[in-house]
């Protein structure tokens, strides 16, 4: 198909709700892109955020540590818990709601699209307030399920208790990004997410040590950079700016558009929980093997993390451009961003999987002169380090199945994936008296595979859209008139 074709193909509904003029739109030109660079233009300022927001991160830490090691041990209780309910609305009910918007727009139907967003607001405002109450009245019960005690659980209670006590921004203010990346908008999110970052490192040590609120004054700053950031958020999006023009609240709730969100939303949610918790029991695997081993692998999935930084930023891109394809009744369009994404990934993670085979203790080296820390640190990236790509690849797809509007394929490897691993990683650490590498070796046996599976369950599906898609073009050539 040309460029010109291609430009011409997404349309704007011209029904009398819809906001827009017919003709070519700013997502048709999106479309008309090459794929590599379509994928590059929605993938930098996000790429660009997650950086920030890591320095952010490691900022926050800092400031922490000048309390003491029961505020450190207090953050790290409440961190998991944290991330788990972060990366469920981000990934999950605001990934349900973006491939929603963006397949809307892709099929013209910018109503439908402001309905999504106005149902996934209410979503994001209502799971935030559910949270919120969760955690003020249970939260102590939960840290200390997880381990706490003493004076650990009495500073991290009333620090997760403020924190968590402004769920309802934090998921609103990520559901405002999410409505925006669907419409392909990912330049307004950015500036917005830099400033609440900016914001919260200089907000903390004033709070933290000026004020002299201590460990709370942290979470206040997290929660009034997030308030003073989702305003002109709030604004952008309810004052009509973008294309999608939702109301703050749905005048009637629909239980299709509920579902079209929740159908993505929840098996996302469910597949990064299943994740995480993995992770939390393979810790807990290594930390049986002693002190160095847990170090290490501490130490190990941080710089983990840290390239994710730059998968979600290429996967976040390929859901937009993916729903976009899919609405627009172009699956061959969807195939072409997967594979230039994932190609993409391929390449950025190829360098530093490399780089740490070849000197598996650069990483671990920086923080760390033990020995012990060391060795294992060495085995970690010389036998997880060649499947980060695979880890790459995996993400996009699983981006790209929310884009597809079908989530539960990547849903149902993470449920095989993880406790197969774990059963294997305890099999050899309890049974066979093997120790770190065969753990390593289960996880990076575990990451090539569930890549592999995704790979082959993605053509298949882009097979059947692909041949659904010629029989309706078939059948609409052959219909009279």
């Amino acid at each position: 198909m040309s460029p010109s074709r291609a430009a011409t193909t997404l349309r704007t509904d011209t029904r009398p709700d819809s906001p827009e003029p017919p003709g070519p739109s700013r997502q048709a030109q999106l479309l008309a892109l090459p794929p590599l660079r379509a994928v590059a233009r929605l993938a930098v300022p996000t790429t660009l955020v997650m950086l920030v927001a890591a320095t952010s991160n490691v900022l926050y830490t800092w400031y922490v540590s000048r309390l003491g090691a029961d505020a450190i041990a207090a953050v790290s209780l409440v961190f998991p818990v944290s991330l788990v309910a972060m990366t469920a609305m981000n990934s999950g009910l605001g990934g349900g709601a973006a491939s929603a918007i963006a397949r809307s727009i892709g099929g013209g139907r910018n109503r439908h699209a402001a309905d999504a967003a106005e149902h996934g607001l209410a979503l994001s405002l209502l799971l935030g307030l559910a949270f919120a109450g969760l955690m003020l009245f249970a939260g102590r019960t939960v840290f200390g399920w997880m381990g706490g005690h003493g004076e650990v659980l009495d500073a991290a209670t009333p620090f997760a208790r403020i924190l968590f006590g402004g769920s309802a921004v934090t998921f609103v203010s990520g559901m405002l990004d999410s409505i925006l990346r669907g419409e392909g908008n990912v330049r307004v999110p950015a500036i917005w997410s830099t400033v609440s970052l900016a914001l919260q490192i200089a907000l903390t040590p004033l709070l933290m040590f000026r004020a002299g609120l201590g460990l709370p004054g942290a979470a206040f700053a997290t929660i009034a950079s997030q308030a003073i950031a989702m305003v002109p958020r709030a604004r952008y999006v309810l004052g009509g700016q973008g294309l999608v023009h939702p109301r703050a609240w749905p005048s009637r709730f629909s239980r299709d558009t509920l579902r079209e969100i929740l159908r993505v939303g929840i098996p996302s949610s469910l597949s990064t929980t299943i994740n995480y918790l993995g992770i939390m029991v393979l810790t807990g695997v290594v930390a049986r093997l002693g002190t160095p081993d847990l170090a290490a692998y501490g130490l190990g999935t941080r710089l983990d993390f840290l390239l994710l930084s730059f998968v979600f930023g290429v996967a976040s891109a390929v859901l937009t451009l993916v729903g976009l394809a899919t609405g627009a009744g172009r699956p061959e369009r969807a195939a072409e961003y997967v594979k230039a994404a994932a190609g993409l990934i391929t390449v950025i993670l190829a360098f530093p999987a490399a780089l740490l085979w070849w000197r598996p203790t650069l990483w671990t080296s920086l923080f760390s002169s033990d020995p012990g820390i060391l060795g294992v640190g060495a085995a970690y990236f010389s036998i997880i380090g060649p499947s980060y790509p695979f880890v790459g690849v995996s993400m996009v797809l699983a981006f790209a199945f929310q884009g597809l509007g079908r989530a539960n394929a990547p849903l149902a490897v993470m449920a095989v994936r993880v406790p197969v691993v774990l059963a294997v990683a305890l099999a050899c650490t309890r049974w066979f008296g093997l120790r770190e590498r065969a753990v390593f070796a289960t996880v990076a046996a575990g990451n090539v595979l569930a890549a592999l599976v995704l790979v082959a369950t993605f053509v298949r599906v882009q097979r059947q859209l692909a041949t659904a898609a010629r029989a309706r073009d078939t059948a609409a050539a052959d219909a009279p008139g």
